[in-house]
């Protein structure tokens, strides 16, 4: 039953609904009616009903409910039965977890705080639930310093906790599922949680991640950027786009894209395995480079080709020339031998430069055979020690069993030479020179890291000297046209260049290692040739004397000076020369000549639409006996195709000199039909 209302009750009463359901307690409550309540009890009630705050005070030895219009709709259908009565009716499906609460309080008169303190409480009909609480449960003293009730101070946070809980398992999911992964750690770098992705991509298990910094699994060369960018975040600074490696369990390295920001000194970052993404755009960045190198080759090459066409056949005049002049003056008359003698000296130079120029822009004609390397470096002993001198020591280091290669052999020994001359420069005060044959096989990986290279078997013929050597700044711009870091005059810039062009160009790779004072090392990798493998020893090409003949030869030039210079010289040799400017005037010479051609010499490159090759082509056909002798500055696509000589072709390059042309000749004329080509 509820009391009528007395002058403590009217006071309560008048706070409020509850106030008022509050005021009319009487003895069916063991609080019994208000105007019997101490008053401390009164204060305290009073107090609570005018709070906003959610608030219950259970008071006495039963722990009777009294609470606030704040606090009702927390306990549901519960009120308004609850008001008054005994906890343990009220809260019985909880009283195991609320008792023990409230018996702590009235015990030790301590006050107990808890956040998000979960209960299990019925207050819908019945159907119970899981809440959640901030709490406050504080002891309340009567006037003689006993404790007659606890004041519970709550605000309920079950929605906010269910949502954070949601997002949590969201967090979760995405934590579990996300191929990037997730790091929480200290500002010192100590790893605190790591998602699952760290293990799928490195192998590492999160206990051995967890607990410590990176800096075991870090790249040497990332630790002290990475300490830097953890220092930055210390201090408050995002880490935004920051890439670093960590070794895998594999012992490999990824590259990861770090963002990263810090908030009350706990780090918060997301990675990128971005491996691939680098490794492509490096991949992109040495194309374009070697993109750009192959246009600077290819417009280098197309101007080199036109310039050594008409370069080589104004040397042609010259050289020409100037031996038939040497030839003609008295060989007592030394002032004028020796003037003419520089002349041809400097023709000659010249005419080694622009050689150099068509190697390195590869269109120089190869006449690659069947070689083993071992003899190749072993014949050019005796003459590397007569360039090298005294005070250079040469060491050749054979392979056992050496793969054979495919390779100009004059080249090849011209390279070698080269690469000679620029160690022995390199040691202006002597030293050592190792020549070095051996097999290698370049794996997929290997070649991957190189520009234009195939992985692959190969012969390796390492050059390698103990001279000044090259700063890395020298060794970018080694293998640069016309680089040279000689005093001017003592050198063109072309030598390393042309070796660099003639390997790229018969098939191989090079690969130059230097450092300052350590000396300098040149790598030629040729590919291993698969179509011979019993291979002749190396023969010398027979010395021929300049001799001639009687035979009929239709000579093909355009140039009139050349055809003038070639004329006159094949007459001098004996031979019956029928001249041409044109493959036109060429076939109709052949038609109106009186008797049998022996031989058809002619230039690649000839006016009218008809080449060298065409008219050669046609010739044959009409004349199968018919020899052929090539002559050109640059043969490009006519004769020579992929920097290689075609089968079957006989080629002199010019300029070419009197004895040249003298022997070439005869040895196409002598030849057999069956016997091989040769270019000179």
């Amino acid at each position: 039953m509820i009391a009528a209302s007395t002058g403590t009750a009217a006071m309560i009463a008048a706070q409020g609904p509850i106030g008022a359901l509050t005021a009319r307690l009487d003895t069916a409550s063991p609080l019994g009616p208000v105007d019997g309540w101490s008053p401390i009890l009164v204060s305290t009630v009073r107090l609570m009903l005018s709070s906003k705050a959610e608030i219950v005070l259970f008071w006495g030895p039963d722990f009777c409910a009294l609470y606030n219009e704040s606090y009702a709709p927390t306990i549901g259908d519960k009120h308004p039965l609850a008001l008054g009565r005994p906890a343990r009716e009220g809260w019985r499906e909880l009283w195991d977890d609320l008792g023990p609460l409230l018996r702590s309080v009235l015990d030790t008169g301590e006050t107990i705080h808890a956040k998000d303190r979960a209960f299990y409480i019925e207050r819908d009909g019945g159907r119970g639930e899981d809440v959640y609480f901030d709490i406050s449960y504080s002891p309340v003293f009567e006037a003689d310093g006993s404790i007659g009730g606890v004041l519970c101070i709550v605000s309920e946070t079950t929605k906010r906790v269910l949502a954070e809980r949601a997002m949590l398992a969201d967090r979760n999911r995405l934590w579990a599922l996300a191929r990037d992964p997730f790091l929480i750690a200290d500002t010192t770098g100590v790893w605190l949680a790591a998602s699952p992705a760290w293990t799928e991509i490195l192998g590492w298990t999160e206990a051995e991640l967890i607990g410590r910094n990176a800096e075991w699994m870090e790249h040497p060369d990332d630790i002290q950027p990475t300490r830097d960018q953890i220092d930055g975040l210390a201090h408050g600074q995002p880490v935004l786009r920051f890439d670093n490696r960590f070794r895998t369990r594999d012992g490999d390295y990824r590259t990861f894209s770090w963002t990263a920001v810090s908030q009350d000194d706990i780090v918060y970052a997301v990675a990128r395995d971005v491996t691939e993404q680098r490794a492509h755009a490096r991949a992109l960045a040495d194309a374009e480079a070697a993109l750009r190198q192959a246009q600077k080759m290819e417009t280098l090459g197309q101007l080199t080709g036109g310039v050594a066409h008409d370069f080589n056949n104004l040397l042609q005049i010259v050289t020409g020339n100037l031996e038939l002049l040497q030839r003609a003056l008295p060989a007592d008359d030394t002032r004028l031998q020796r003037m003419i003698g520089r002349a041809a000296a400097g023709a000659d130079r010249a005419a080694v430069l622009t050689q150099r120029l068509l190697a390195f822009s590869r269109r120089q004609p190869l006449d690659p055979r069947p070689t083993d390397p071992n003899r190749l470096v072993a014949g050019m002993s005796d003459m590397l020690h007569r360039t090298l001198g005294e005070t250079v020591s040469v060491t050749t280091m054979d392979a056992p069993e050496p793969w054979p290669i495919a390779v100009d052999v004059n080249q090849m020994e011209n390279a070698l030479l080269n690469l000679a001359v620029n160690a022995r420069d390199a040691m202006p005060d002597g030293g050592k020179l190792t020549i070095e044959v051996s097999n290698s096989y370049i794996d997929a990986q290997q070649a991957a890291r190189e520009t234009d290279l195939a992985p692959g078997p190969y012969v390796m013929i390492g050059v390698s000297d103990t001279g000044e050597g090259m700063d890395d700044a020298t060794l970018a711009q080694a293998i640069e046209p016309f680089f040279t870091t000689k005093d001017v005059g003592r050198g063109t810039g072309l030598g390393l260049s042309m070796v660099y062009g003639f390997i790229k160009q018969s098939g191989g790779h090079m690969r130059v290692y230097s450092e300052p004072g350590q000396g300098t090392s040149v790598m030629l990798y040729l590919p291993r040739h698969h179509g011979c493998t019993t291979m002749e020893d190396a023969q010398e090409t027979p010395a021929f004397a300049a001799t001639g003949g009687q035979e009929t030869i239709l000579l093909c030039e355009d140039d009139d000076n050349v055809r003038a210079y070639s004329h006159e010289a094949l007459r001098d040799l004996g031979y019956h020369v029928i001249p041409a400017a044109d493959g036109a005037a060429a076939l109709a010479a052949l038609e109106a000549a009186e008797g049998p051609v022996d031989l058809l010499f002619t230039d690649v490159v000839l006016p009218g639409g008809m080449t060298g090759a065409d008219l050669a082509a046609t010739a044959k056909l009409r004349w199968p006996g018919l020899k052929i002798l090539f002559t050109t500055g640059y043969a490009r696509n006519a004769i020579v195709h992929h920097g290689r000589l075609d089968e079957g072709v006989d080629l002199l390059t010019k300029p070419f000199s009197y004895a040249d042309l003298a022997a070439k000749v005869r040895d196409v004329l002598d030849r057999p039909a069956d016997v091989p080509e040769t270019v000179a």
